[in-house]
């Protein structure tokens, strides 16, 4: 059984909108965009060209495929660390498969403050919905569940790692606590896991400077 401790603070859900195809979240007056928003500027190019190279049918076919992949492993996950009896997942083969290839990691998990958390920071002027905050081999951290088809590149789980700092900063703008530590977990198709532990201060400035990449190219636009 996991352990999750009474929240403490009152992290308000927020309702995002979509604005020239970016999601974008409202806190008060404020309308921030979301960190994935934010970061994808880090991989348009190369997911252009990768649907070049396969046709733009199987791509969205792909990327519908994957999303969906990712929404059921998320819930799932979901499930399975608020104690909830997951065994009806089974009919969904992949999705199950993937949680049973990572769940001795999964168990690494321990003294949760929340899951599916709506979050956002006015120093940063951002927002989003983190995975999990938690311990992870005893110390507090963000901890993000992925899904891929093989094994993610260096560059790619740099991409998370800078998802995971910019939620760690948030968590403790809202709250206080401090995040020692950023986790991904991912868990692929051919079988093949990976845990990549990571500490948010070694990201904040190039975070930063993807922030300003972006508010360039909105300013630009228009």
């Amino acid at each position: 059984m996991f352990s999750h401790l009474p929240s403490l603070f009152n992290i308000p859900e927020l309702k995002s909108k979509t604005v020239n195809g970016l999601r974008y979240y409202a806190i008060d007056e404020h309308l921030y965009p979301s960190v994935t928003s934010v970061l994808s500027i880090l991989t348009k190019d190369s997911i252009r060209a990768w649907r070049d190279s396969i046709g733009h049918d199987v791509a969205d076919f792909e990327s519908r495929r994957a999303a969906n992949r990712g929404t059921h492993f998320h819930k799932i996950c979901e499930d399975y660390l608020s104690n909830k009896d997951i065994s009806d997942y089974k009919k969904n083969v992949l999705s199950y498969g993937l949680f049973n290839l990572v769940r001795h990691e999964i168990d690494r998990i321990d003294n949760i403050h929340g899951m599916e958390k709506s979050v956002f920071s006015h120093n940063l002027k951002l927002a989003g919905r983190l995975d999990c905050v938690a311990e992870f081999d005893d110390i507090l951290s963000i901890i993000d569940f992925k899904t891929a088809n093989k094994l993610k590149s260096q560059e790619i789980l740099e991409n998370h790692f800078l998802q995971e700092t910019a939620y760690s900063i948030m968590w403790s703008e809202i709250t206080g606590e401090p995040i020692e530590q950023i986790v991904t977990i991912v868990t692929c198709e051919n079988g093949e896991t990976q845990v990549e532990i990571g500490k948010p201060q070694y990201y904040i400035k190039k975070l930063q400077e993807v922030i300003l990449e972006f508010n360039i190219s909105q300013f630009v636009k228009n």
